[in-house]
């Protein structure tokens, strides 16, 4: 395998900043986020302190972090999105509340400055998520909410959110892909217990933790820790990903799309976001906008690309507004204290 050079930087963020060998990290723990650093130094060609002593520095400034995930199209939990529109003064106070909450993810505030969108995933099979609906549209300061309960995920979840060409060559790739789990999406789900939950908790917060320490977090042995995990990932009720600021990747302009789609195009319209390497996540969804898409962009130039030509060349597509994504409260994982601030 070739060597990654140490040479090429991105923009700085914060603190840090990210070079050839940091980035080829982060890709190859997108394919799969509890992969052995001694086989990741394997292929990019360093050792194995290398690779640690990168990945512990990223880690430990807040850059990036490795989280585990519910898949709820294998739990049958309902996901919704939500756009909820806040008294100006309180849309800070409205999204740190959001981010408090377990059952809420992906909190982030979009340009017009007093609007915060954020996933819900309710607990518990089939759950419709009433109650937490209606939770939030009580909470002091959230003046309308809109929801999208997700019919079809056309992009995202597992294997990550495709991070494209940001560290690792494609013989590297396969290299990596070949070790990563083998999801069966047809096979029966494992009854899920306390144990679980404790394992998952830890999981989300931390997914490289170690199996001595899930353990001991879990009051059981790392024989059957290691053994749950993998029945977990194998029936695809767990995977894992990497959290980061998508600008350390050198994507500067994120960005939300409400889109309304007729629904005799919309599986055109799926196809031509999907092959598209931008979009990280896309969804067809109940609501006014049918069709919901989260793009990473390197610049506006790069948006209007994705609007012109990706979505411009399908016919169906009545309407497109597009939100410019300003900050992000929280993604997957438990929302960092302190939070830091873009």
């Amino acid at each position: 395998m070739r060597r990654n050079p140490d040479t090429t930087t991105l923009p700085v963020v914060g603190s840090i900043e990210f070079d050839a060998v940091d980035l080829a990290i982060v890709h190859a723990l997108d394919i799969d986020g509890r992969m052995p650093f001694a086989r990741i130094a394997e292929v990019l060609g360093v050792s194995d302190a290398t690779v640690v002593r990168r990945y512990r520095r990223m880690r430990a400034s807040g850059a990036i972090r490795v989280v585990a995930i519910g898949d709820t199209r294998r739990t049958g939990q309902a996901a919704w999105v939500l756009r909820v529109r806040c008294v100006p003064d309180a849309v800070e106070a409205v999204a740190e509340g959001l981010g408090r909450r377990s059952d809420v993810a992906w909190v982030q505030l979009l340009s017009a400055g007093a609007e915060v969108m954020c996933v819900t995933r309710p607990r518990g099979p089939q759950a419709r998520g009433d109650q937490l609906l209606r939770n939030i549209g009580r909470a002091a300061g959230v003046g309308e909410l809109e929801a999208h309960c997700i019919l079809r995920v056309v992009v995202g979840g597992p294997p990550g959110w495709r991070a494209q060409n940001i560290g690792l060559d494609a013989d590297q790739v396969a290299a990596l892909t070949r070790f990563a789990p083998v999801v069966d999406p047809d096979a029966p789900l494992p009854p899920w217990s306390d144990d679980d939950r404790a394992l998952f908790a830890a999981l989300s917060r931390d997914g490289r933790m170690s199996f001595a320490d899930l353990a001991r977090t879990c009051g059981t042995s790392e024989s059957a820790v290691r053994r749950r995990l993998e029945v977990l990932r194998a029936t695809g009720v767990l995977y894992f990903e990497v959290e980061t600021d998508p600008e350390y990747l050198g994507y500067a302009m994120p960005a939300f799309l409400w889109m309304s789609v007729r629904p005799s195009a919309l599986d055109a319209v799926a196809e031509a976001v999907a092959a598209d390497a931008r979009a990280v996540f896309a969804a067809v969804s109940t609501g006014r906008a049918n069709f919901l898409v989260n793009v990473l962009c390197r610049d506006t130039a790069d948006l209007y690309d994705f609007i012109a030509h990706t979505l411009g060349s399908v016919e169906g597509i009545t309407n497109v507004e597009t939100t410019p994504i300003v900050e992000t409260f929280k993604r997957e994982g438990p929302m960092p204290q302190p939070r830091r601030r873009r």
